[in-house]
């Protein structure tokens, strides 16, 4: 039996007899798993002394009406999971599929999304013993601290604004920390990765979305974004921006992955790129995607921008997994990879959830002042 990332043995063991027959052989696997329960402990020393944040989930989209976090119902991401997998916070994002951009169909993708959105503020009035909505760093560690779970809301697709530049303060006020401009296809805001060009990046309308995003506090996810779109972004924002769920397109050539210039332009405006789990980002032949390729995208990103520049959003329940992490109990695994590779407790924290509440703080006291 055996496993691209797990250590399994299937034999018949008696550590006992080690030491009086002298079994090297034996003695040097009894020291591997001795090892990997090592760094597991550090990894959930780790875990319960930093915060971790999973950027990106799609769990309210693969239910057609209500549900429960606070089961294990089929999806990679609810309260067990986290609990299991010492994860402190996720991003649900309210994810809404391109279609027609007339007046209607615009308004019934705001309902839509607000519709996501309420549904998980239900999660905090049936869960409330062990999760809380979150919309500040500060509330994320006081959830913590409390040992509840903090579940933050997204918006993924900017067609959710429809045509009403005023939806952006509905949004906020429904607790949403970040909007992604745009899903797979163009729309009223911006050109997509996905699709021809339509506007060369940014529209009239998506500058005026940009300026609205930067007063209310909101962060700009580019995650599905143009390149043309990114650019655009970065000059027209005030503040850093975020790809909430990206990886990096040297190791696997997507147009959907960034490119080692969208990186060093990202990490000059002190944004942040959160890892995504999507095996066909990850790995150009998608089934063979696992943990081991998911490293070596955040050893390349550091190597690249530096280590204040990266995090993890998994695209759980959007069909995010790879081998060795296929859902929320098993993010800690990232961990103990992180460790293995020689990552400190301080870079680990930076990763899982440093670098973007970092951003979160700029973007939330910027717009305060104002």
């Amino acid at each position: 039996m055996e496993h691209q990332e797990k250590n399994i043995f299937s034999v018949q063991w008696h550590p006992e007899a080690m030491a009086t027959n002298d079994d090297e052989q034996m003695l040097s696997l009894f020291k591997l798993e001795i090892e990997a329960a090592r760094l597991f402990r550090k990894a959930k020393w780790i875990h319960h002394h930093h915060i971790s944040i999973d950027s990106h989930t799609d769990t309210p989209m693969i239910f057609p009406g209500e549900f429960n976090i606070g089961k294990k119902e089929g999806g990679k991401v609810n309260l067990p999971f986290m609990e299991e997998g010492l994860i402190d916070a996720v991003v649900m994002a309210a994810y809404i599929p391109q279609g027609p951009r007339d007046e209607a169909a615009s308004r019934q993708a705001t309902s839509f999304a607000i519709d996501r959105l309420n549904e998980i503020h239900r999660q905090e009035k049936i869960n409330s013993e062990r999760m809380g909505i979150a919309k500040t760093p500060q509330e994320i560690q006081q959830l913590k601290n409390t040992g509840k779970k903090a579940i933050l809301l997204g918006v993924e697709n900017g067609y959710a604004i429809g045509k009403d530049l005023n939806n952006i303060q509905r949004f906020k006020d429904l607790g949403v920390i970040y909007i992604t401009l745009c899903h797979n296809g163009n729309n009223d805001i911006c050109d997509s990765a996905r699709g021809h060009a339509e506007w060369n990046g940014l529209s009239p309308f998506g500058k005026e979305v940009i300026k609205i995003m930067n007063r209310e506090g909101l962060m700009i996810d580019l995650s599905h974004a143009a390149e043309s779109t990114f650019y655009d972004a970065l000059e027209n924002s005030q503040y850093p921006i975020i790809a909430s769920h990206s990886a990096a397109r040297a190791l696997c050539d997507h147009q959907r992955n960034l490119t080692d210039d969208q990186l060093k332009a990202l990490a000059a405006q002190g944004g942040v790129v959160q890892l995504c789990l999507y095996k066909g980002f990850i790995n150009i032949e998608a089934e063979k995607a696992s943990l081991s390729d998911a490293i070596c995208h955040i050893k390349h990103i550091v190597d690249l921008i530096g280590i204040d520049y990266v995090g993890i959003g998994s695209d759980f329940d959007g069909d995010g997994e790879l081998i060795g992490c296929r859902s929320t109990n098993e993010l800690i695994n990232i961990t103990t990879r992180l460790i293995k590779e020689g990552f400190t407790e301080n870079e680990i924290a930076k990763i899982w959830g440093g670098n973007l509440l970092r951003v979160m703080s700029i973007v939330q006291e910027a717009s305060a002042h104002k």
